[in-house]
């Protein structure tokens, strides 16, 4: 962790400032100030969070462009210049005609000779000094007057020299009435000048303070977003950054630079780890900030700091002080120090150390060789001697001290803390380390193996994967027992990545053939390759291994295998329709046990909640998801959580919660990026998400990672509900022969399964498919196979879908009016489970058949085409509810086709400056980055119309371009009564 490396030659290029952000509230508070002359503000700070960067978003605002603008910022010299800053921003004061000026202005000459020409002669000096001040005091007000509207920056005013601060004394007291005065000082400075800022105004002028903090989440994710030129960064990476730069904004953009200038050599990816941020070098501006601070320090405290730099992790003074070898009054005189010279910081507690890991660093490495390897050995005792020894913190030093078996009884021994208290990831990093490192014997390697493959089941790191192949490949004289059980964790973890599924049920069978000897462990096996929702191996073969698993359950003693098999037993019955599933749940007791057991219960919960989901029963499902992420974070069953998390997504998605939902789902995504299960969850929610919005591209592209078109590598249901999905983009497109083919891989993998309870959202999508290419005889046989396949199954969406299936079938053959009762039916299911956006495609469907049903017989419209009409006019408005704004739009389509839109007899209402609804409409699209062509498919209409309300968009909002609207966007409020 704190081994020093070479500093490789790099380049980094700084181009230009970034934009502002996370400052909104403050800069409209100071610009309403500044804009009410005669006005002072003062911005005050910590080092680093963006005081100077303020200063220069202010001088560009547009609301002062009729205004001059004058900059000026106090330099950290050892001798000043008298009124530095402040001359400084006069130079440029001649840029446009000043005012009538005085003779006395002509004293600034010597001063201002960029003005020499705009001001008068100079007169003769006084003889008392004191005098001769006073005079420029009054030239310099004078000048500003003569400057009509303007706006005064001083930066770093904490190192203003007494002539300055004198000169602002006396411009504060009498500010001229269209003077405006911004001024920028550091607090937390060794000078102390923060407190005396010399800007007391009287009452006619309008002041404020403003203090800046830290940056918040959103706020470091976008200043991420552009330094990386990313679209978007994960949640876990925002999360991350701003736990490590504190959110100080300079911190902030430093880290990011060196991400960016790192990404040639170091995999950034979408999330920050502490390797990662350890591997980064300490950008040269924020190495010389720490620097000049340590440099201002006296030798105990830099001894002190330098102590802290040690230890890596915030600290009780007691502690700090006697790796420094500092007590009593010396101790505290050094801390005080360094908290006033801004190297270290109170971190609750009474604990103290840095605020980010690369001020933690830079003082680090200003320490030489020698010394760290006597401080980390002068840690190793300080810390051992405590109560609770701090393992993790014990081995970190020993390693860096160079005391290698010290090092690796401490990484073990922190290991099995870490298991014992479900600490997932910091177990395996342990364990990861101890490996890599040559040296070890074949039964240390056996031993540490063994427990990386028993904890990594817990969670999921690909780089487990790679450890654990290494060691098979490697040791080929461990004993059976031991290779098995390592294989038998390797080939669990293959299971769970993209792509792997079959050589990880392989390497499984292979485990349970050398696991003879240890029936428990092999039980593992047998269990895992019993359960069937992933690839397309036949649930017969399945089946073959549910069987076995019966037989060693009631040979099992070890309380965590037993609630392991049970869990899993009772989560596939419920998967494949049994009812029994849920009551033996039910009556199941809540057993405690230690962190082993919490652990199995946690995923019974988690899984027994995505098969209740699947069948439908999604109230269950509700409660069993919520349960089971708390109990699996709980434990630090980390993998658990993640699909449970996937599940909640899914459940959100059937169950018409759409808020917001897109972009926790690509969250949820990019946290797992090789986490099959998740990825294609996730990708299903997606491509769902973009199918009802009209974005059939996306919507292709997400159901593809959904493993829609290679079944063989993906979890079935996540497979068979993607290709109902992909089956109805495809018609919306008039694709048919591409639905057929996407209907007919599906159904083929559905036969292959033979659980036909998963392919509830495939069946009424196919069905629909072949009865418009006209393939009556797959259209029947997929419906009545899918009845035969759920006769008796515990899955009420099915029961649903096969209403749907059977009343498409009927609407094709044209009996309107029957299959109108069987879609009244099939809406009535959805809407009990509740589906809601199924439910309403069935109200759609049956108003469409009574419509055609009275055209068909009468030619006209009756009272029953009018309540027809109705339900379709309430099935677009449900849409629009929902977010379906394709689905809508077609309603209205359909409304005018059939002749039943007719214009407000009391005409149409005028909205002005406001948008129309259509308006509003087309302008979140828009800010979708819809083309006009997906506008119009969307909204079903002519391109041209689609043309006309982008012009108004743009036009009522003001609007510079297309890529502008989203931004105007997000402060438009439309009237009451549009809303």
């Amino acid at each position: 962790m704190w081994l020093a490396t070479p500093r490789p030659t790099s380049v980094s290029v700084r181009a230009g400032s970034t934009a502002l952000v996370g400052r909104d509230v403050e800069v409209s508070a100071i610009v309403k100030i500044l804009l009410r002359r005669p006005a002072a503000v003062l911005i005050e700070g910590e080092p680093g969070m963006g005081r100077s960067r303020l200063l220069e978003e202010l001088a560009g605002r547009r609301e002062f462009a009729s205004a001059r603008v004058l900059s000026g910022a106090c330099q950290p010299m050892r001798e000043p210049f008298p009124f530095g800053p402040v001359l400084e921003a006069l130079r440029s004061a001649g840029d446009r005609p000043l005012g009538p000026l005085s003779p006395v202005a002509g004293v600034l000459r010597p001063l201002l000779p960029e003005l020499a020409e705009s001001l008068p002669p100079q007169p003769e000096p006084l003889a008392d000094p004191c005098a001769e001040r006073h005079r420029q005091f009054r030239a310099v007000r004078e000048l500003l007057i003569a400057c009509g509207p303007a706006l005064v920056l001083i930066d770093d005013l904490q190192w203003a020299d007494e002539g300055t601060r004198d000169l602002l004394r006396f411009l504060a007291a009498a500010m001229p009435a269209e003077l405006a005065v911004v001024a920028a000082y550091r607090t937390g400075s060794p000078s102390g000048h923060g407190a005396g800022i010399p800007f007391r105004t009287p009452p006619n002028v309008q002041t404020a303070r403003v203090t800046l903090g830290p940056l918040d989440l959103d706020a470091v994710g976008k200043l991420a977003e552009e330094l990386l030129d990313l679209p978007r960064v994960s949640a876990p990476f925002t999360a991350k950054l701003h736990e490590s730069t504190a959110g100080i904004p300079f911190v902030v953009e430093e880290t990011l630079r060196a991400l960016r200038d790192a990404a040639g050599r170091l995999p950034i990816g979408e999330v920050l780890g502490d390797r990662l941020l350890e591997s980064l070098e300490v950008p040269i501006s924020l190495r010389e900030a720490i620097t000049e601070r340590l440099d201002a320090l006296p030798e105990p405290a830099v001894r002190l700091a330098r102590a802290a730099a040690v230890l890596a992790v915030p600290s009780e003074p007691a502690v700090i002080g006697e790796l420094a070898c500092l007590d009593g009054d010396a101790l505290r005189t050094a801390l005080l120090s360094t908290l006033d010279g801004g190297v270290l910081g109170e971190l609750g507690g009474d604990r103290y150390g840095f605020r980010h890991p690369l001020a933690r660093k830079a003082v680090y490495d200003t320490i030489s060789g020698p010394e760290r390897t006597l401080l980390h050995s002068r840690a190793i005792k300080v810390l051992a001697e405590q109560p609770a020894p701090p393992l993790t913190l014990l081995a970190n030093h020993s390693r860096a001290a160079g005391r290698t078996g010290q090092w690796r009884h401490y990484a073990e021994a922190a290991a099995d803390e870490a298991i014992a208290h479900g600490d997932t990831s910091r177990a395996i990093d342990l364990l990861q380390s101890v490996l890599a490192e040559a040296g070890l014997g074949e039964d240390d390697v056996a031993r540490l193996a063994t427990k990386l493959s028993q904890v990594a089941l817990r969670g999921f790191r690909p780089d487990v994967i790679e450890t654990l192949e290494r060691i098979l490949e490697d040791l080929t004289d461990l004993r059976p027992s031991v290779r098995g059980t390592i294989r038998l964790s390797l080939g669990m973890l293959l299971v769970r990545t993209i792509g792997r599924l079959g050589r990880g049920r392989v390497e499984v069978e292979k485990a349970i053939t050398e696991l003879v000897d240890e029936p428990e462990l092999a039980a593992r096996g047998i269990n895992l390759l019993a359960q069937p929702i992933d690839g397309l191996t036949p649930l017969s073969w399945h089946e073959v291994w549910m069987d076995r698993a019966r037989e060693v359950f009631d040979r099992i003693e070890d309380p965590e295998l037993r609630l392991a098999l049970l869990g899993d037993r009772i989560s596939t019955q419920a998967h494949i329709g049994d009812g029994s599933a849920w009551t033996e749940f039910t009556e199941l007791a809540d057993q405690g046990g230690g962190v082993a057991e919490r652990v199995q219960l946690a995923r019974m919960w988690c899984n027994l909640a995505d098969a209740q989901s699947w069948a439908g029963h999604l109230a269950r499902a509700e409660k069993l998801v919520t349960e089971g992420i708390r109990r699996a974070t709980d434990a630090g069953a980390l993998y658990a959580a993640g699909l449970a998390q996937g599940t909640r997504v899914r459940l959100d998605w059937v169950r018409g919660d759409w808020s917001g939902l897109a972009e926790a789902t690509e969250q949820l995504r990019d946290g797992y990026p090789d986490l099959g299960p998740i990825v294609m969850e996730c990708s299903l929610v997606l491509g769902g998400l973009a199918a009802v919005r009209g974005e059939f591209a996306a919507a292709q592209r997400h159901l593809t990672a959904a493993s829609v078109h290679a079944p063989e590598h993906g979890p079935i249901p996540v497979v068979l509900s993607a290709a109902g999905v992909l089956i109805r983009v495809l018609l919306a497109t008039d694709d048919v022969d591409g639905a057929c083919a996407a209907a007919d891989n599906a159904v083929a993998a559905a036969r292959r399964k033979g659980v036909w309870v998963w392919a509830a959202a495939l069946v009424p999508a196919a069905a629909e498919a072949y009865t418009r290419a006209g393939r009556w005889s797959e259209a029947d046989a997929v419906v009545e196979e899918f009845a035969r396949g759920v006769d008796g199954k515990d899955s009420p969406v099915s029961r649903v879908a096969l209403l749907a299936g059977r009343a498409i079938l009927l609407d094709a053959r044209g009996k309107h009016p029957a299959a109108a009762t069987v879609f009244d039916e099939a809406a009535a299911g959805y809407e009990a489970l509740p589906m809601p956006y199924q439910a309403i495609g069935a109200r759609e469907r049956a108003a469409l058949c009574r419509l055609t049903a009275g055209r068909l017989t009468a030619g006209r419209l009756d009272a029953g085409d009018r309540k027809a009409i109705e339900e379709l006019a309430a099935a677009a408005e449900a849409y629009e509810r929902l977010g379906a704004t394709r689905d809508a739009g077609r309603c209205r389509h359909l409304l005018r086709e059939h002749g039943a839109w007719a214009p407000s007899q009391r005409g149409r209402r005028g909205y002005g400056q406001e948008l129309s609804p259509r308006e509003l409409e087309v302008a979140r699209m828009l800010s979708d980055g819809r083309t006009n062509r997906e506008i119009a498919d969307g909204l079903f209409l002519s391109p041209r119309t689609v043309e006309q309300h982008v012009a108004k968009v743009l036009r009522k909002l003001g609007a510079r371009s297309r890529t502008d609207v989203a931004r105007r966007m997000t402060t438009y409020a439309p009237a009451a009564a549009d809303r």
